[in-house]
């Protein structure tokens, strides 16, 4: 391996540390199920909607479609990096709060293997959990005050390796192993502001998940006299059964350091009144997507894709809650990505990339009788770095969901992408005289 090569994969162990630690979110609906589900793809993507399953782009890396790994020529070299910057604002019939946040979003990394077949590897979020909600109630019988308290954190990580292979020329099949492996914590107190000397109780739960599921994906792209091209793409998650370790405490936290009660019984001020481990399986439904792009090589891009994937279909009682089922979740996403001259000498702007589209998404979470959706525009910008095949990519999205009916929160977001793709030859060798 040459030093330019141990300094990549240097680089790309260092910076998928932080992802472990840093990946959250804050929004009340990560309360349900298995927490926010991430949208896929990176800065380029997620600047035209989030679409990807039709993509094949040399200079990109694309595991939204496996099959895309052998997009780029047989001797480049890619890796990617981003970041997230999130504003999300939240609404009720009464109250209003903003939260801010910012954290290391992926790394992932592409290698040709010979002329017909590529490989990707990577670290992307899964899903993520972050809420703190309070109830206060006051009891008109006695005059207490009583406070409900919700908090979760946590989230899911997904590794992926896959490969890709080329079949008579127009044809590119792939295969990604994914692997999830994360910790979710959901914890609910109850109190009473107005009687200190009440005890207060607490119950813990924790998930613990890792697990190894298949996805598969499928491209066909046809150019038509270099002017024009079209391609379309389909991708097939398997069913993924998760063997994961629950474990449930209940405490109640007593104030003072201690005491008799009745004089005979001892009171501690922390006592366990339930604990209990248990394994259980979470069941990750199949999901279907299908793509397609159109357009003018090197200049012009129209693309769109569809994906569902029914969670109510499966069994999941050991994810249920009061108030809460899954249901089946769809997404459509489209965007157009337009360069003006990309051979272009003179004019920087002329060599960047500028992209919009839009996204409608159907949740898994149906909080009563309401399928909780999501929907956004998004825009942004890809700069060239120098004269290589590198970009760094900026993306913006706006969105809403929710309600603010029936006792709902509305949440409106914003979300800053910001990520670089560094194109590189491994395999290229000088000659010299």
């Amino acid at each position: 391996m040459t030093r330019r090569n141990s300094l990549l994969a240097a680089l790309f162990t260092v910076l998928a540390i932080p992802a472990v630690s840093q990946m959250n979110t804050y929004s009340p609906y990560t309360r349900f199920g298995l927490g926010d589900l991430s949208h896929d793809g990176f800065g380029q993507n997620q600047a035209m909607g989030g679409a990807g399953i039709a993509i094949r782009d040399q200079n990109k890396l694309n595991y939204m479609n496996p099959a895309a790994y052998t997009a780029r020529d047989s001797m480049s070299v890619l890796l990617d990096f981003g970041v997230n910057g999130y504003l999300n604002d939240y609404k009720t019939t009464t109250l209003n709060s903003r939260w801010y946040n910012a954290n290391f979003h992926h790394m992932a990394l592409s290698v040709p293997i010979g002329k017909y077949f590529g490989m990707g590897t990577g670290i992307v979020p899964y899903s993520s959990v972050g809420y703190n909600i309070k109830q206060e109630y006051d009891e008109l019988g006695t005059g207490d005050a009583i406070d409900y308290i919700y908090e979760g954190s946590g989230g899911i990580l997904k590794y992926f390796l896959g490969v890709s292979g080329k079949l008579f020329n127009r044809v590119s099949i792939g295969v990604n192993m994914n692997y999830l492996l994360g910790d979710i914590a959901r914890q609910r107190y109850i109190t009473f502001p107005k009687n200190s000397e009440y005890a207060q109780t607490s119950s813990l739960d924790e998930i613990n998940i890792s697990h190894t599921y298949f996805g598969f994906g499928l491209q066909y792209k046809e150019v038509f006299g270099d002017k024009f091209y079209f391609t379309a793409g389909g991708t097939y998650d398997l069913q993924a059964r998760l063997n994961s370790a629950f474990s449930s405490t209940i405490t109640n936290i007593f104030p003072g350091s201690g005491g008799l009660l009745n004089d005979s019984t001892a009171i501690y001020p922390v006592t366990d009144i339930f604990s209990d481990v248990a394994d259980k399986t979470i069941t990750i439904p199949a999901k279907i997507g299908v793509g397609i792009a159109l357009g003018i090589p090197g200049k012009l891009t129209v693309t769109g894709d569809y994906t569902m994937q029914d969670w109510k279909a499966v069994d999941n009682s050991s994810l249920y809650a009061e108030g809460f089922n899954l249901a089946a979740a769809s997404s459509l996403r489209g965007g157009v990505e337009y360069t003006p001259d990309f051979e272009a000498f003179r004019g920087y702007h002329n060599l960047m990339s500028y992209r919009v589209g839009g996204y409608m998404n159907e949740s898994y979470v149906k909080v009563g009788n309401y399928q909780l959706q999501d929907y956004g525009i998004t825009f942004g910008v890809g700069f060239p770095i120098g004269k290589t095949k590198s970009s760094a990519n900026i993306a913006f999205t706006y969105g809403s969901r929710g309600t603010m009916e029936n006792n709902l929160v509305k949440e409106n977001y914003g979300i800053v992408t910001f990520n670089v793709t560094l194109h590189d030859l491994w395999f290229y060798k000088r000659k010299f005289d």
